[in-house]
């Protein structure tokens, strides 16, 4: 019934299935765009799911207008109006034809409607045909539909997508609401809306930022697409060979086929086949809007084909040279210089890599050049320059320096460790320009031979390791070697020491020995064997008064022993010592000890305690005699200052009785406490004397 439309199929192909590949809504609803045109709103709108525009296209759209401000002033009430006595469908058969015969579009959407089976034929059998007609036939309708209803506005008023309203004034502004007349019972389809003020409406842009770059007998254009794609949904191409007359290239608009949900595109690209080259061709684009208006063109831009070099430089050797530099001989046809102006250079490190022009504009007539400032690895090329800057490049030929000369061993070496063992290293970049890593390497005791800890040299200039937290040794060496691109490796950088984070609580001190004494308890214990150890710490709790708790009695760093004098006789006792380190982490108790206090009556045995001062000397000797030195074995000192804590000062065999403290200071008042040690290891009557110095 209807002319067979020839479209371009590839085109189609990819706005179908750009079409299938966006996002639904769980609900469908009616989309709506508008425009004016002087005091005339012109309404465009489609549903935009498959089931639910097929039933709209039964049932129709109504339209109404709410007028919500007049002459600049916002109404209290808006004015609504419904625009549509009956709603608006697809117009019947017999009205499409004139518009069949006169535009492609028009017979797509009609057939896309009306016809018993949908299939858009081409030149082509089989192909891309196929795939298109096995597709599922209600979503190609609706595709289709929707393409050709947006190139051409007439035959989307035909399908009951788009109106006029002609009873628009340019000092009002409106919202115009399309309601699908579906009842809900069947599909509920979401109301669409759209708000306009035909006096504000801006008229249509020119395209921009339109580029033409010539080619063999191909000229490429481009200009900016993703700005103007609310606005514009095809473009025509104009050409002019003088600049002054433009004529347009091809019937058809053209759709950016680069535009996809996943990957929306920026920029259009039309490559146009020119007759000949080196003659210039003038292009300017011109935008076509979804309502079919044909928006100014771009500015106009020129460009020429390029005819290509046919000669191609070809380099017969590159040679090192004894001072370092590389010699580069090539070939080139003495009768193919009239088409070049000169010849580049151009070197990269790798064979496939990205080659960057070293020398540029090398005389036409030579065919050799010295290169002197190199690389490790240096592969060149020679790239032949056309008059009408069409290029020719030849292969490649590879030309490697000797280096033996290792780079500077990495300087400012830094790190640190967190409390999951986790080490990040830092240190800084060598500026050996044939650099191409680093080597880490890591040891746990000091002064053994560090391992490697990484596979391949590795590029940055940092490196995050992990190491054990809970072990033996708490500190971790690093070191970094540099290496180039010929495996030449640094001197090792200064060794980093860094301390793991303390989570290993020391070793229990044991208490080794006790006895019960006339002036106390008697404690003695072996010292944690960790090395961190701080302090050890004494705790003692009194058993019939267990609700106290423990208490702390003596804090000590390297004492192991300790007289408990403060206890009252017949009472009984519980002792426990902890180690803690610099950490504040503590150890486990040792095993506790109870014992009960007996106080004896001590004899006296130290007789006639006095004391000298020896300004001079700046010392005070003290001296005494012992009543009884059969029995006591040893004489102890305790030493306080101005009152404060007694400390043992020296123990002195019984046959000395006088001592000489240089140890003192001027305005001090120091408390000598001397206590003899019986035969039978308990301890006599302490005798006391102060002297202020």
């Amino acid at each position: 019934m209807y002319k067979k439309t020839t479209i371009l199929l590839i085109l189609v192909f990819g706005w179908v299935f750009g079409q299938q590949d966006q996002e639904k809504a769980s609900l469908p609803s009616v989309q709506v765009m508008a425009t004016a045109q002087g005091s005339t709103v012109l309404l465009r709108w489609a549903v935009d799911q498959p089931i639910a525009w097929k039933r709209a296209n039964d049932y129709g759209f109504q339209i109404e207008r709410f007028t919500v401000a007049r002459s600049g002033k916002v109404l209290a009430q808006p004015e609504k109006e419904i625009l549509t006595s009956s709603p608006v469908k697809a117009q019947p058969l017999e009205q499409w034809q004139s518009l069949v015969e006169q535009n492609d579009y028009a017979a797509i959407l009609a057939q896309a409607i009306y016809g018993e089976s949908f299939a858009v034929e081409g030149n082509q059998e089989g192909g891309l045909m196929q795939i298109l007609n096995k597709a599922n036939e209600l979503e190609q309708r609706f595709s289709f539909a929707l393409f050709a209803a947006d190139m051409n506005f007439e035959a989307a008023k035909l399908a009951g997508y788009g109106y006029v309203d002609s009873t628009a004034k340019t000092d009002e502004k409106y919202l115009y609401r399309i309601t699908a007349m579906v009842p809900q019972t069947i599909v509920l389809i979401q109301t669409g809306t759209v708000v306009i003020e035909p006096a504000k409406v801006e008229p249509l842009p020119a395209p921009i930022d339109l580029i033409a770059v010539g080619q063999d007998k191909t000229i490429m254009l481009t200009w900016e697409y993703e700005m103007f794609k609310p606005i514009y949904t095809s473009y025509f191409i104009e050409r002019s060979e003088d600049g002054v007359q433009f004529n347009q290239l091809g019937d058809t608009p053209l759709v950016n086929m680069n535009d996809k949900p996943e990957k929306p595109a920026k920029r259009m690209i039309y490559m146009d086949t020119i007759p000949q080259n080196g003659k210039t061709y003038h292009y300017r684009v011109k935008g076509v809007s979804t309502f079919g208006k044909t928006g100014p063109p771009s500015t106009v831009v020129k460009a020429e084909g390029i005819k290509p070099l046919e000669k191609v430089p070809h380099i017969t050797r590159g040679e090192l040279r004894t001072d370092g530099s590389a010699k580069i001989q090539w070939e080139f046809p003495k009768e193919a210089e009239q088409d070049i102006s000169g010849f580049d250079l151009n070197r990269a490190s790798k064979a496939d890599g990205i080659y960057t022009t070293v020398v540029s504009a090398i005389g036409k007539t030579l065919r050799e050049y010295t290169y002197s400032d190199l690389e490790p690895s240096n592969y060149f090329t020679i790239t032949a320059k056309g008059n009408n800057g069409s290029q020719k490049t030849s292969l490649a030929v590879f030309v490697q320096t000797i280096d033996s000369i290792p780079p500077q061993a990495p300087l400012g070496l830094k790190g640190v460790i967190d409390t999951t063992g986790v080490v990040i290293l830092s240190w800084n970049a060598n500026t050996e320009k044939d650099m191409l890593g680093y080597r880490v390497f890591r040891g746990n005791l000091k002064g053994e031979e560090l391992s490697q800890i990484t596979v391949d040299p590795i590029v940055q200039n940092q490196f995050i390791d992990t190491v054990t937290i809970a072990s033996l040794n708490n500190k971790v060496y690093y070191s970094v070697v540099a290496v180039d691109q010929r495996f030449n490796m640094s001197e090792y950088s200064e060794e980093l020491i860094l301390t793991k984070p303390d989570k290993v609580p020391p070793n229990s001190p044991v208490f080794s020995k006790y006895k019960i004494q006339q002036d106390g308890i008697f404690l003695s214990w072996a010292n944690s064997s960790s090395t961190d150890v701080a302090k050890h710490i004494l705790y003692r709790q009194d058993i019939g008064q267990q609700e106290k708790k423990w208490q702390i009695i003596f804090q000590t760093d390297t004492i192991s022993s300790y007289i408990d004098a403060s206890t009252i006789s017949g009472k009984k006792y519980r002792y426990a010592i902890f180690a803690e380190d610099h950490s504040g982490l503590t150890s486990a108790p040792s095993t506790p000890i109870t014992l009960s206090a007996v106080h004896f009556n001590p004899e006296e045995m130290i007789k006639g305690l006095r004391s000298e001062i020896h300004a001079e000397k700046g010392s005070i000797v003290l001296f005494w005699r012992v009543a009884n030195t059969d029995k006591v074995k040893e004489i102890a000192i305790y030493k306080s200052k101005n009152q404060g804590k007694p400390k043992l000062f020296v123990q002195l065999p019984v046959s000395k009785n006088t001592i000489e403290d240089s140890q003192v200071y001027p305005n001090t008042k120091y408390t000598y406490y001397l206590k003899p040690i019986v035969d039978t290891g308990s301890f006599a009557t302490f005798k006391t004397i102060d002297v202020n110095y």
